[in-house]
């Protein structure tokens, strides 16, 4: 599957993401095409969390549309083929469980699948980083449910502050890696060559198991 994933560490629409956001732009097919910005995850202030991505990349020289899935009982055909022909595709922080109920064994993850397919770059901070990882684990070792493993055999860990804690040794026991992605931390992955990142920020990785 080619196409790009860029995780980020959370606390989005800041100028401290600008240089991996613009990093993960430069990836699209069509320089031109708009950025369609996911607000699934941030209810209920969903269209503010919209206004504040359209301004961001405004700033950036970066147009933008909102994408209508804003729960999953908006997953029409339409709002679905919309996804699957965009050329780049944000998803906003906020509730995990509100992304996987949308994005994960439905017909939107088949249609990311297939923008990804068509080397799409693919984007999300905080709620919407740990949704690319196997498994989605909330602080404190809550596992919300599965996620999309674009990122691989990968837990994203979100506002992450560089102390691993102690819960993720059972996910470790199951060959998960962790990746802990602070707050202006991104990872800008090739989906065909994963171990090949490019890092800005605060990016952690633990050495050994914890």
């Amino acid at each position: 599957m080619p196409g790009w994933i860029l995780a980020s560490g959370g606390n989005e629409f800041s100028d401290i993401y600008a240089e991996a956001d613009l990093a993960a732009l430069e990836k699209r097919k069509n320089k031109n095409s708009p950025l369609l910005v996911v607000v699934t995850a941030p209810f209920p202030t969903q269209l503010q969390a919209y206004q504040l991505a359209e301004k961001y990349f405004a700033n950036l020289g970066i147009k933008t549309i909102m994408s209508p899935i804003l729960s999953e009982n908006d997953l029409s055909e339409e709002n679905v083929s919309q996804l699957a022909k965009a050329d780049a595709i944000y998803f906003a922080g906020g509730t995990p469980a509100r992304l996987t109920k949308c994005f994960v064994d439905t017909t939107a993850e088949v249609a990311l699948r297939k923008a990804l397919e068509n080397d799409a770059v693919v984007m999300g901070s905080s709620a919407g980083a740990m949704l690319f990882g196997s498994k989605v684990v909330m602080p404190g070792g809550n596992e919300i449910g599965k996620g999309l493993n674009l990122l691989k055999n990968q837990i994203v860990l979100a506002h992450f502050g560089g102390t691993w804690p102690g819960w993720i040794r059972g996910f470790q026991n199951q060959d998960f890696d962790f990746l802990g992605l602070g707050e202006g931390g991104s990872v800008l992955t090739p989906v065909t060559s994963p171990s090949k990142p490019l890092e800005f920020g605060k990016v952690f990785r633990p050495v050994t198991n914890i």
